[in-house]
């Protein structure tokens, strides 16, 4: 902390002053997000909403960051000269038909409140804090579109935050073989083959149905010789236009899930083949088309994680610990970016009781009180994550090595 004339504990309540005083503006902006629900890189709205609350209180904007047109980058510098990046990543998308039921309003607010609370120490801390904001996490992979344009190249450590129903979940130590999340890549299969009269001259047509309905069964007759992890869903989006003709054109997509990207690319290879096969066995030619970009597994970072647990406790939070073998089974391009820099999410309650996540029931909750109030406190933790990976060099040689460990295991 030699870079700074604070001390550890008046961080804590530095920081904690600063959101404490923006909060009132922090929940306005989550309940302004959360009543203009934006689909995959259409959050114009909220895009421009958070980026002028950053450009208002000083922050350095570029929109359109990496080519992404909802996308933004809110940047400011320290004050005692070089050092570090921290990203804070605000997400702010919504879902079809539910709105926010994944509380991207309260990531939203969370991250850029981080920041934001680091304002008036910056000129005292090295380095440099940013918000960036990530759009389209909800299957359009935005953060994948920004680390391909270069966005992240700069970045040391990405810092974010996630809802997470009823408990606020942050370990204390990560097995060096975990994994957290589920690797997800979803491909469309379509069929075409021959249509005709499926009475008077079947034996002319070339049944694109039957095709779609082989690949389900043999998907079902290859689940037992994969990994107990993985996960393969899919749905028959065409099939045919009249029973009695002969379907000259079936396409079912599919999402392909395991817990970690290279086992999961052979599991993708293997459907691909069972798909081939289907073909094979009707006469219709198969046409494979990417459906949903590859989210990586999400790589831990204890360090990371101790210091923002430290932090929850000390600025209120109340904690919990992961449940025994929970890893979570859902997917997200934030797994992407921890792949290729030290990150951490941290995951806090926004409810009283369990609540299923893409629901309307988690919908409402994103604008609770107590999702506000969680949400205020992430953004405290994060903050003061943030400074150790400014100002302490020994924690972030820590940060590096335990990111480089599990890249090696």
């Amino acid at each position: 902390m030699a870079t700074s004339d604070l001390k550890p504990n008046e961080f804590v309540s530095a920081v904690s002053a600063a959101v404490d005083e923006l909060s009132d503006e922090l929940i306005r902006i989550s309940k302004d997000v959360h009543a203009h629900p934006e689909l995959n890189y259409e959050e114009f709205y909220s895009s421009a909403l958070l980026a002028d609350a950053m450009e208002r209180h000083g922050f350095t904007v570029e929109r359109g960051t990496g080519g992404v047109e909802t996308a933004f980058r809110a940047t400011l510098e320290g004050g005692a000269g070089p050092g570090p990046n921290v990203a804070f990543l605000a997400e702010y998308d919504a879902l079809p038909e539910i709105g926010h039921g994944c509380g991207h309003n309260l990531i939203a607010i969370s991250n850029i409140g981080a920041a934001l609370a680091l304002k008036a120490l910056m000129p005292r801390l090295p380095g440099t804090i940013e918000v960036l904001g990530t759009p389209a996490e909800e299957g359009g992979g935005g953060k994948i579109r920004m680390i391909d344009a270069g966005s992240f190249g700069n970045v040391d450590v990405a810092l974010s935050s996630h809802p997470a129903a009823n408990r606020t979940v942050i370990p204390n130590s990560i097995p060096i073989e975990e994994s957290w999340s589920l690797a997800m890549v979803g491909y469309r299969f379509a069929y075409h083959g021959k249509a005709a009269h499926a009475a008077v001259s079947p034996h002319h047509g070339i049944n694109a149905l039957n095709s779609v309905i082989h690949l389900f069964t043999g998907i079902d007759a290859l689940r037992q010789h994969l990994r107990e992890d993985v996960r393969i869903h899919g749905i028959i989006t065409d099939g045919g236009l009249a029973p009695n003709i002969v379907p000259d054109f079936a396409a079912a997509n599919f999402m392909l899930r395991s817990r970690d990207r290279d086992y999961l690319s052979e599991v993708v290879e293997r459907v691909k083949q069972v798909a081939e096969g289907a073909a094979t066995l009707t006469g219709a030619t198969l046409e494979i088309l990417d459906a949903h970009p590859m989210y990586e597994n999400v790589r831990p970072n204890e360090p990371l994680a101790r210091a923002a647990r430290q932090y929850a406790e000390a600025v209120g939070m109340h904690v919990n610990d992961p449940r025994p073998g929970s890893r979570g089974g859902a997917s997200t391009d934030f797994g992407n970016v921890s792949q290729r820099m030290p990150s951490f999410a941290v995951n806090f309650a926004v409810s009283e009781t369990p609540i299923p996540a893409h629901s309307i029931q988690m919908t409402e909750a994103a604008l609770s009180d107590l999702a506000h109030e969680s949400a205020l406190g992430v953004a405290k933790s994060l903050a003061l994550t943030g400074i150790d990976a400014l100002t302490d060099a020994d924690f972030l040689r820590a940060v590096r090595a335990d990111f480089e460990a599990r890249d090696a295991n």
